[in-house]
Order: structure tokens, then sequence, then C-alpha cells
């Protein structure tokens, strides 16, 4: 992490504000912990401006620091500056990744203030009310990319700090909600995330290639013509499905799926219609060429599921053209050797 990096995602998420014209919302909140009820949108949104703090265990953190410490967080953001509401304590966890934000506007208590728990609390709400007091219209992350939610506004009214604003004598009374998209943002590439895309997410990604070479390399020429598509794909199918568990892809068109096709069943047709929950036994190589024969190619998919690398590639079972020769030729057998 870097500050230039660091910055350039807190910009993406300000031009939302900036560039949204009528229909924007004045600031975005995020607020973690039980002040949110660990409300998951917003926590994703705190994992992309800190970098991923808030998706490490407690085993990562250097300091024996409990869960609802570190949690005690609540971040505004506007078109042009930054509220952020923090404690003593995970103030120097945070530190590295603000310091360098332009206007930030920091609400922090001293240590011996924070002994005071009943204080503690006053100064969080007030702090909030500070933040929100020319704000007409506030921005909520509600759901998160692996687990989109129907958003339910009485839901975010129920959270703790949205219900402490409207106390009479410390809030300023009233609610507000609304839904805001943030995914495309995440999505975009930056050097911290082009490193992890790389380092990680492709490591991963080659693995299963290797393990469907594997497989097949195990194949005889004479079980190559039993191999259905269920089983050739059995490798690129594991992977996405378990991975979609953590998925931080949206985009569910028929492009974002694995498949395993053969011969015939290849057709585009095939492909619009095809569904990687439901891959089919019953294709298998040696009926699905020309006339219910040998099929002389298959067509793969791999698709990440926690990131946006995908490959699609062609492969020919054996020999798959047959030269002129003069005089009739045999039909080529299907061999176990595969060739792009």
């Amino acid at each position: 992490m870097t500050s230039a990096v660091s910055c350039s995602r807190l910009r993406q998420i300000q031009s939302l504000l900036r560039d949204g014209g009528s229909t924007a919302p004045d600031a975005i909140l995020c607020s973690l912990g039980i002040d949110s009820r660990y409300n998951e949108g917003c926590t994703e949104l705190a994992n992309y401006l800190f970098f991923g703090l808030y998706k490490q265990t407690l085993l990562d953190v250097e300091q024996d620091l409990p869960e609802e410490v570190l949690d005690d967080v609540i971040v505004l953001i506007k078109a042009n500056s930054v509220h952020l509401y923090c404690n003593p304590v995970n103030y120097g966890y945070l530190l590295p990744y603000v310091s360098h934000w332009r206007n930030l506007h920091l609400h922090c208590m001293t240590e011996t203030e924070y002994e005071d728990e009943e204080a503690a609390e006053e100064f969080k709400i007030s702090s909030f009310v500070s933040m929100v007091q020319d704000c007409r219209r506030i921005g909520v992350p509600y759901s998160s990319q692996g687990h989109i939610q129907k958003f339910d506004m009485f839901m975010v009214e129920k959270w703790p700090i949205i219900q402490a604003f409207a106390l009479e004598g410390i809030g300023a009374g009233g609610f507000f909600t609304m839904k805001y998209k943030l995914w495309g943002t995440y999505t975009r590439l930056d050097p911290v995330s082009l490193e992890h895309l790389f380092t990680e997410e492709l490591v991963g990604f080659e693995k299963q290639w290797n393990n469907f070479f594997s497989a097949m390399d195990r194949e005889s020429h004479l079980s190559i013509p039993e191999l259905s598509e269920a089983q050739a794909g059995e490798y690129f199918r594991i992977y996405f499905s378990h991975g979609l568990i953590s998925s931080n892809i949206t985009d569910t068109s028929k492009s974002r799926q694995p498949f395993t096709l053969f011969g015939n069943h290849s057709s585009k047709a095939e492909m619009e219609s095809y569904c990687f929950t439901f891959p089919s036994e019953g294709h298998q190589v040696r009926n699905t060429g020309p006339q219910g024969t040998n099929a002389k190619h298959m067509i793969l998919q791999c698709v990440s599921p926690t990131g946006p690398l995908a490959c699609a590639r062609t492969y020919f079972f054996g020999t798959a053209h047959i030269p002129y020769l003069g005089k009739p030729t045999t039909e080529v057998s299907v061999c176990l050797v595969l060739r792009n």
C-alpha cells in the first residue's frame, strides 16, 4: 500500500458523489461493528479503503486488540472531505491508511478521556451528529458483492448509531437512508489489486488448468471416448462453485461461468443455454461428433470466482484434419494428445 494508491481509492469513491449529478447523495456512510449491526456492505467498503484490514483475524493483529475496539470506526465520505471517528486504541492501525487523505476531519478522544465509557459513547454520538449536520441525503453501502440483499430502509434505521442520531437532546432528529452501489469502483485495477491478482488469484487459476491436463493425461485412448462433459469440467466447476461463497464478482452473464463442451454440442446456441450447475453426463466424446460419431474438438472455459480472470480455449482430440491423398481414407481415431 502506498499513499498514492490510497488517495486514488478515496478519490474513486468521492467521484461517485461529484459526478452523480442531482441524484448523488451528499455523503457515503461507512459504519463498522455493532453500530451498523455488522453490515457487510460497510465492511466491504472499509476493506477497500483500508486494504483488507478488516479481513484479518485477531491473530493477524500485532497486539491483543478486541474486535469491538478495532471495529469502533465511522467514516463519512463527502465529495471534498472525509470525517473519521475512531478511538485512541485503533487509531494507530488506521493512521497509515488515512494520514495522507486531503481534508481529513478526525474525531478521536485521548486515552484518558476514552477510559470513561459513558463519556466515550456520548463523544461518538456527538461526533456523528457533527459529521452529518450539513447532509440531506446519505448513501449507505447496504449490500456486499458476495451477499446481495434486498434493501430494507427500516433495517438501517435500527442501526444503533442511526437510532442514537434521533435521541432527543443529542441527535438532530429524523432518519435518513438510501441505497448506493460502489461495486464498480472496487473492481478497478490499481497497483495493489494488480499485485494481488498476480500473486494470489492467478496462482489458483493456473492450478485448475494444471489439474485438468493432469486428469486428461491419466485417460487412455480407450477411455477418452467415454469421457463426458461433466467429468472433463469437474475441476473448473468445483473451483468456481466453492469460490462463489466469497465472490467479488457481480456479473452473472453466461460469459462469467465455466463450461466444457464437446463437438457439435459446442455451438453458440448451446453455450448461451448452458448452466454449469447442471453439466451433461450424456454428452460424451464418442457421441458428439458428426452424425453421432467421435467428437474432434472441445471448448473449455475456466473462470475465477473471486476476480476478473477468465480463459477460454479450444482443443482437438488428436488430428482433426484428414488430408486428401487421392484415394479414400479411413476415419482418424480419437487419441489422447491435446493440441491447441
